[in-house]
C-alpha cells in the first residue's frame, strides 16, 4: 500500500470523492470539512494533513488530520490503519487523539502503540444512527423555526454548556465562531414553547448526500418535555429538503435517553465510533 500525505485540499477532494461516496456514513465527517473548506465556509486549518492510501493504483482509503482535532478515521479496509499508523509515524506527525469507525480505530491505535506512539484512553463511545422514516413525536406544546441572527447570542452559550456536558470542550475552540458561522448559513433549528426558545438543532449542510444533524441542546430545566426529539425532527426534515438523501446523527452511547428518543422519530443505528485521547508518553 502507498500512503499520501498531503496539505493540498483541492487534490484530496478531486481524488477521495469516489471513496468518500462509497463510505458516506463512517466517512460524513471528513465529506463536510472537505465540501465547507472547498466553498469557503470553513477556514483551512493551519497543518491540515489529507490521507490517501493507494493499492496497485487503486484507492483504498482517506483520512484527515485537521489540527488543533484528532485524526479522523471512516471505515478502513484490513491493512489500511495500519499502513496509515506507519505513514504518519514515519512522517514524525502527531495529534492529539484518534476518532472514528470504532473498528478501524482500535486497529490504528493498536498498530500506532507497536511503533513506538503513545497509548490511548477512550474518552467516548458514540454510535451513528441514519433516518429511515421520520416519525415527528405528537403531543409536544410549541412550534419549530429556524434560527436567525438575533438568536447567536444564547445560541453560543448553549453550545458551550453542551460541549461542556458531553466532554468535549475543546472540540470546538472557536465555539463563538463556528455558532455565528452555522447560524448565518440556516443551519440551526429551534423549538419554541410559550414564545420562548427551549431547544436548538443543528443540521449540516448534505455533502456526499448526507446531512448531519447535531449538536441537539435542551437546557437543563426544558428537559422531559420532548423538545429535544421535537426540534431534531424539525432539523431531520430541514436536512432532507436542502436535497440529501440520508441524514444522520451521533449519540453517546453511555446516554440511553437520547439513543432511545431518536429512534423513536425513525433513526435505525449503523455503526459505533469512538474518540480516544492518545496519552502522554
Amino acid at each position: 500500500m502507498v500512503v499520501h500525505l498531503t496539505d493540498d485540499v483541492g487534490e484530496f477532494a478531486t481524488v477521495a470523492e469516489p471513496f468518500l461516496r462509497s463510505e458516506p456514513f463512517t466517512a460524513n465527517v471528513i465529506a463536510v470539512e472537505v465540501d465547507g473548506v472547498m466553498s469557503g465556509q470553513r477556514s483551512l486549518h493551519p497543518g491540515s494533513r489529507w490521507i490517501l492510501v493507494e493499492e496497485r493504483g487503486q484507492l483504498v482509503g482517506a483520512a484527515m488530520h485537521t489540527p488543533p482535532f484528532n485524526l479522523f478515521l471512516p471505515k478502513l479496509g484490513d491493512g489500511v490503519p495500519e499502513a496509515v499508523a506507519r505513514a504518519l509515524s514515519s512522517a514524525g506527525h502527531r495529534f492529539p487523539g484518534v476518532s472514528g469507525e470504532a473498528v478501524t480505530v482500535q486497529r490504528f491505535v493498536g498498530a500506532w502503540e507497536a511503533l513506538g506512539g503513545a497509548g490511548s484512553r477512550v474518552r467516548v463511545r458514540t454510535r451513528m444512527y441514519v433516518l429511515g422514516t421520520l416519525r415527528p413525536p405528537q403531543g409536544v406544546a410549541g412550534h419549530g423555526r429556524q434560527a436567525v441572527g438575533g438568536d447567536a447570542d444564547f445560541l453560543v452559550d448553549w453550545l458551550r454548556a453542551f460541549f461542556a456536558e458531553t466532554n468535549n470542550v475543546s472540540h470546538d475552540a472557536d465555539i463563538d465562531g463556528v455558532a455565528r458561522r452555522r447560524l448565518a448559513d440556516g443551519q440551526f433549528w429551534l423549538w419554541e414553547d410559550g414564545g420562548e426558545p427551549v431547544s436548538v438543532a443543528g443540521v449540516h449542510p448534505p455533502a456526499a448526500g448526507v446531512a448531519r444533524v447535531g449538536p441537539v441542546y435542551t437546557p437543563g430545566q426544558r428537559r422531559r418535555r420532548g423538545y429535544g426529539s421535537a426540534v431534531t425532527a424539525v432539523a431531520s426534515r430541514a436536512g432532507m429538503d436542502r436535497g440529501a438523501a440520508h441524514v444522520v446523527l451521533y449519540t453517546d452511547l453511555s446516554n440511553p435517553t437520547s439513543n432511545a428518543i431518536y429512534q423513536a422519530i425513525g433513526y435505525m443505528p449503523d455503526h459505533d465510533a469512538e474518540e480516544r485521547d492518545l496519552l502522554a508518553g
